[in-house]
């Protein structure tokens, strides 16, 4: 570990607020590729710095938390209570999932509202929009069924449907990893991988299963938790010195992947100043192949890992000046995301019915996003509703 003025303090089994901070740059990323507009901050989204999603970071990252904060309560009171810990906190999710659908259908009734944002998915290359939610007359019966089994909602929200599922299933990877089993999780999470590669399977039925299919994204959770569970062979090494030569090779290949997504032909939001080195035929072929979101090209994944290596090591080395300047903004942030990832729901609610939106305006724009982020910083700030919004 680095003892220098600058670095990380040696680490306990306490909070790692190196991935709290991750977690709130995740949730920042997340409201500004929300609120789809070009402003200043958009530069920074929609894989202009590489391919690296903010569901992909959240997905990973919950994962590294469960793996250290249920190791521990697995160690301390067995694998029954770590169990009904985790399907608890599943519970609340799902509830939290039909809470959300359920808000949005209401606020649809009432004419003064829109909400087209939420019930459509609009295509950011084609234009085109499609419903999220059934038609009006739908019968209530059909359309509660539908709420109950997470198969309409907004897409905004989509992800959190993915995270009840995996935390359901984390006991399983728990118990195996405190068998000393991890080859066997990464055996299962690995050919559920490979399989739905080839088989494109829909286990729930979800809606959130068309962005992001359960037998594969669970590769990012398992993964990142047996990141987490293992913390000292992990995190502790990607701390320290003896990583440096792995951190040298994951930044050669992030500058790689930089260069890439700068060729792309179809920049959202920024239609000026791509690179254009890389013909478009062959970028769309490397980016069908290797890259694409939702089936996790392996390129995304090799994306993902370099960035985390590299970040985390960057934190870990130089994490005073890192904490200074930026800290005090995403650690709280990151400490509460799920309470942040519900309340922007509300917050985007709000200024999608108030003109500015659509004055696209570049700087108000950016203010816009910038305002965003704010109050829902200081929401949490001021433990607004911390009572009733799940954290």
């Amino acid at each position: 570990m680095n003892h220098s003025p600058a670095a990380y303090p040696t680490s306990d089994n306490g909070r790692d607020l190196r991935i709290d901070l991750l977690r709130g740059l995740i949730m920042v990323y997340l409201i500004i590729v929300h609120f789809e507009l070009a402003s200043a901050l958009s530069l920074f989204a929609w894989d202009r710095l590489a391919f690296v999603s903010s569901a992909e970071g959240f997905v990973f990252l919950s994962g590294v938390v469960v793996g250290m904060v249920y190791r521990r309560r697995l160690e301390r009171d067995g694998l029954a209570a770590a169990t009904r810990l985790l399907w608890q906190r599943a519970w609340q999710l799902y509830r939290v999932n039909l809470f959300v659908i359920a808000s949005i259908a209401v606020f649809g009734l009432i004419p003064a509202i829109n909400v087209f944002e939420f019930t459509h998915w609009t295509s950011p290359w084609s234009g085109e929009s499609f419903p999220l939610y059934p038609p009006a007359w739908t019968a209530w019966w059909d359309y509660l069924k539908q709420i109950l089994l997470l198969r309409i909602g907004p897409h905004q929200f989509q992800v959190i449907g993915l995270y009840v599922v995996l935390m359901a299933a984390a006991p399983i990877a728990l118990y195996l990893l405190s068998r000393r089993l991890a080859w066997v999780v990464l055996l299962l999470s690995w050919g559920a991988y490979a399989l739905n590669h080839v088989l494109q399977l829909n286990p729930t039925g979800a809606r959130y299963e068309h962005a992001f299919p359960t037998l594969t994204w669970q590769l990012l959770f398992f993964n990142g938790l047996l990141v987490g569970y293992h913390r000292d062979r992990t995190l502790e090494f990607l701390a320290g010195p003896a990583s440096r030569r792995l951190v040298y090779l994951c930044s050669v290949l992030l500058a790689g992947f930089l260069f890439l997504a700068n060729n792309n032909p179809h920049p959202l939001f920024w239609p000026w100043g791509q690179m254009d080195v890389i013909d478009p035929q062959t970028f769309g072929e490397l980016y069908r192949i290797w890259l694409m979101k939702t089936p996790l090209g392996l390129g995304r994944l090799l994306n993902d890992v370099a960035a985390f290596i590299v970040a985390y090591h960057l934190l870990s080395r130089y994490w005073r000046p890192v904490e200074r300047t930026i800290g005090r903004l995403l650690i709280p942030l990151g400490q509460n995301s799920l309470y942040v990832f519900i309340l922007h729901v509300y917050v985007l609610l709000i200024l999608y019915n108030t003109p500015l939106p659509g004055l696209d305006l570049f700087w108000v724009n950016t203010l816009l996003h910038i305002g965003v982020i704010g109050s829902i910083w200081l929401m949490v700030e001021r433990r607004f509703l911390f009572s009733i919004v799940p954290r």
